[in-house]
């Protein structure tokens, strides 16, 4: 697994969310922030190799680089097939992105010819699943490797899910953005690898009060909203250790722990799992053997 990016709107140096799985020859990317596509390229990840993207919700943290994704891997080279797993939403999405792309598609067939440029190859297959509240889904089973798409509570944002990648009796679990929650716990039981967001709302709560004071209240307002759909440091060490997690891998910062003070605070709230805690960086690399 590579933890392409580990950013949320928070502004920084890092790219927004994006996440790379390579198993059993096949590679997939879980969710397209902005940043994901130049910084997975950089990585030397394969993307003329891809097989499946996978997005989690429709916030633009997770999918901007989507239409990027599609056209940079075909321009790199893919020769293949290229799927799109998501929840309601996808076909529409990928609808638009097919004409939002036409053109620039246009210009390279007439550029390089069509025997170069194999245009069937410049889109994605959308495969939309409906997301019922409180539910979970196998949406991809194929050659040993099972995906589960499973709702997460990220409310008022619906649909939102998380997946759990299993392979060889290995399992690897994305959050997703969450509140804690019950179908998380129980989808990242004995994972070996727990991706899961995190937030450090105790920071929060003093920006939206100097925000307030300075009579910015649009800010403030929405400060205060996001620290209620996403989870906080206690929280996820206590999901981690209730559901056995054998390595908790934190990304998708609110604020990024690039700071010592910043990750002193969030190891501070971190102490309920005592089990190995990994802040993720852009360009990690975790195997499972």
């Amino acid at each position: 697994m590579y933890t392409i990016g580990t950013a949320s709107p928070v502004p920084g140096e890092r790219a927004q969310t994006g996440t790379g799985v390579i198993v059993n020859g096949h590679f997939f990317i879980f969710d397209v922030g902005d940043g994901v596509v130049q910084k997975a390229e950089n990585m030397g990840l394969p993307l003329d190799k891809l097989d499946a993207i996978f997005i989690t919700h429709w916030h633009s943290d997770h999918m901007i680089d989507l239409p990027s994704l599609i056209s940079r891997s075909w321009l790199l080279g893919r020769s293949t097939e290229l799927h799109l797993y998501g929840p309601d939403g996808t076909d529409t999405l990928n609808q638009a992105i097919n004409q939002f792309l036409h053109i620039e598609n246009k210009h390279r067939v007439d550029h390089h010819g069509d025997h170069i440029m194999d245009v069937s190859k410049a889109r994605a297959i959308a495969h939309e699943f409906k997301n019922v509240q409180g539910g979970k889904e196998i949406i991809y089973n194929q050659d040993g490797i099972t995906i589960t798409a499973f709702d997460v509570d990220h409310a008022p944002i619906e649909p939102a899910v998380g997946y759990a990648i299993e392979y060889n009796g290995k399992k690897v679990v994305i959050s997703g953005d969450t509140k804690k929650n019950d179908l998380v716990l129980e989808m990242s039981k004995d994972a070996d690898l727990l991706l899961h967001e995190i937030i450090l709302n105790s920071l929060f709560v003093q920006m939206e009060s100097k925000l307030e004071e300075t009579g910015n209240n649009r800010n403030a307002k929405i400060i205060h909203d996001i620290q209620d759909y996403h989870t906080p440091p206690a929280e996820v060490a206590q999901l981690a250790k209730e559901a056995n997690v054998k390595k908790l891998i934190l990304h998708h910062f609110a604020p990024a722990p690039d700071l010592r003070i910043i990750k002193n605070l969030y190891k501070r709230e971190l102490s309920g799992f005592d089990g190995p805690i990994i802040f993720s960086n852009d360009g990690d690399e975790f195997i499972i053997q």
